[in-house]
């Protein structure tokens, strides 16, 4: 399978910055007036939560459920959490004579992990898979929403992601928390492309309402609890990609539960 997005990384681990605190007892303090706070005061800002939607035009109701994680991703409906929402292509309908030019195998691979994970017995098209840790089984947007507040709460990693030009990017965990296992840094490259209606007999007739579409997944290395792990990577490019239409999505999975501890959206 030729790869789309060459990468070339190297790990730069266990960073630490130290604080000197000092404090001063037994000293006069002179009697001054409070201080003015200048400015806006600082916002807790809000938890990434990532949300894949794994979905095929084969089936009738998967326009439906991108409308829900679109719809969560432009109007941000719950408070304290930014929606990332990523929609994956699987290629499991293509033995049936349907032919999506958007699906991927890897896509199709990943879900299987999901399939495992949650205990089915079989793979379904549209799954929504909110922060690797619970599943939705159609467009159930209060549903949805239930469990992205859920996948918001507890213990947090940080993730960075910025271009130090057009084709130079580098990637910054922190905070992994102690009771994390080893946990997997991946990067997907997802397009929101004008696409023309696939054919084949199982196509959907219905209209296309969708998020970011994935051309790209990749690993880019591990993160481990109590390090700093920073990649730099070169990117290329490819040419069929319109780059106004293009989001990178990097995010920290743990390996064996599966649990996403961090994730942030970039728009190059």
């Amino acid at each position: 399978m030729r790869r789309i997005l060459p990468i070339l990384c190297w790990p730069v681990l266990a960073l630490s910055t130290c604080v000197l605190v000092v404090s001063v007892f037994g000293a006069s303090v002179p009697k001054v007036a409070p201080a003015v706070i200048q400015g806006a005061i600082p916002q807790t800002p809000p938890v990434p939560v990532l949300v894949e939607l794994f979905t095929s035009d084969a089936c009738a109701t998967c326009a439906a459920a991108g409308d829900v994680l679109r719809t969560l991703e432009q109007k941000q409906p719950i408070p304290g959490v930014e929606v990332i929402g990523i929609e994956m292509r699987m290629d499991a309908w293509g033995a049936q004579g349907f032919r999506d030019p958007f699906a991927l195998r890897q896509m199709t691979n990943r879900q299987n992990e999901y399939l495992r994970l949650f205990k089915l017995d079989n793979l379904f098209t549209p799954q929504i898979v909110i922060g690797g840790q619970s599943q939705l089984e159609g467009p159930d947007m209060k549903q949805a929403r239930d469990e992205i507040a859920r996948a918001a709460k507890g213990q947090r990693a940080t993730v960075d992601f910025s271009f130090q030009s057009a084709s130079l990017a580098t990637v910054k965990v922190d905070k992994l928390p102690s009771s994390a296992g080893e946990s997997e840094i991946w990067m997907a490259v997802a397009e929101s492309p004008q696409e023309e209606r696939p054919t084949g007999p199982l196509s959907n007739p219905g209209p296309l309402g969708r998020t970011g579409i994935v051309r790209s997944l990749v690993m880019l290395g591990l993160a481990q609890p109590g390090e700093v792990t920073t990649y730099s990577m070169h990117l290329r490019f490819n040419p069929r990609w319109r780059r106004e239409d293009v989001k990178y999505v990097v995010f920290v999975q743990e390996r064996l539960s599966r649990k996403i501890w961090a994730a942030t959206a970039i728009v190059p």
